[in-house]
């Protein structure tokens, strides 16, 4: 009767690992929205794929603390250029006003732009199918009781689970969602609603604030925000190099900051000008960023108040290329992504 029972156990030991198994190769992600190539990419496909590996220090924005890994993946730039992203509406040609939304097997989504995942350093955001913790050199008991450290190295132990978008760039690892299941590509349907003339003079005396805020607001002067300073590069897509200059105004977190903006991962930031230009950026590449000013509304151009292609000028300093900068602020609208 005992072998019995062990055997029996043993079966159900070996179907329930089998299950498992199987569960784990089941595993895909869905590539959709607006593509060329929709792609269905199980486990054994992304293997497939060039990876490459990303330390994540994971820290929530809550102060939760994740551990600390290195993540081994494809760049989630590798899997949209193999989708080949594909607009319908060629009125604006360019990319840059389009989001890509991931969702997991929870129902979470969150969402990125599309600027910042091909003007940045691309190997920093990858859908992750492998792990390994980063254990610390020296002993936490030799400065802490073990009640402190215990629940942090706890973590470094814990399951992950495959794939994970992994953002790096982030400083808080909020958007680094586990068991993701679809990558869709998205043109809100905002951006049919910004419309301008492309021989209209670039010169707005103030620029608006819209959508889902707190405030809503109409900006003609940006002195009362900290005053921040850059000297940017500027080398575009179309035109290569454009030369340094130096430039001053506020953050665009600022700005948004004072029209009252929940924390929603899914929320997008669309900056507009008269002639119809837009560019799109994502909630979490400016809350969550390291460094919340890094993009930020200029007025003040090599000393001199901005006229030509002003009066304000959005600049997104750790874009590689200059295409996301936009000239004579119209308006700032909020929105989520559906």
């Amino acid at each position: 009767m005992k072998k019995k029972l062990i055997l029996g156990l043993l079966i159900l030991i070996t179907v329930f690992s089998t299950c498992l198994i199987f569960a784990e190769n089941q595993a895909s992600i869905a590539v959709t929205g607006m593509v060329k190539q929709p792609l269905t990419l199980a486990m054994e496909d992304l293997a497939r794929f060039q990876t490459v590996k990303v330390q994540l220090n994971e820290v929530m924005k809550d102060g939760t603390f994740r551990g600390v890994f290195y993540y081994q993946g494809v760049t989630l730039r590798n899997l949209l250029d193999t989708a080949i992203i594909e607009k319908k509406d060629k009125s604006f040609s360019k990319h840059i006003d389009m989001a890509i939304k991931i969702r997991n097997r929870e129902g979470k989504e969150v969402v990125l732009s599309w600027g910042e995942i091909y003007y940045r350093n691309s190997g920093d955001i990858i859908v992750a199918t492998s792990a390994a913790p980063i254990m610390p050199h020296k002993s936490c008991a030799s400065c802490h009781e073990s009640s402190f450290y215990k629940p942090y190295m706890d973590q470094l132990s814990r399951g992950i689970e495959f794939p994970k978008l992994v953002v790096g760039s982030d400083g808080y690892s909020d958007r680094c969602l586990e068991g993701i299941v679809s990558i869709e590509v998205i043109d809100p349907p905002q951006n049919k609603g910004v419309t301008g003339d492309s021989s209209a003079e670039l010169s707005t005396p103030s620029f608006k604030i819209t959508g889902i805020v707190k405030n809503e607001m109409t900006v003609t002067d940006v002195s009362k925000y900290q005053d921040k300073e850059m000297e940017v590069i500027f080398v575009g897509e179309g035109k290569g190099f454009h030369g340094i200059r130096d430039y001053s105004g506020a953050s665009l977190y600022a700005l948004l900051d004072d029209a009252g903006i929940d924390y929603d991962l899914t929320t997008a930031i669309q900056v507009s000008a008269p002639d119809g230009y837009r560019s799109l950026f994502s909630y979490g590449e400016i809350f969550l960023n390291r460094d919340k000013e890094s993009i930020f509304v200029a007025d003040i151009e090599d000393g001199k108040a901005i006229k030509e292609g002003g009066k304000f000028f959005l600049i997104p300093t750790d874009d590689i290329m200059a295409d996301r900068d936009v000239k004579s602020i119209k308006e700032i609208q909020v929105f989520k992504i559906d």
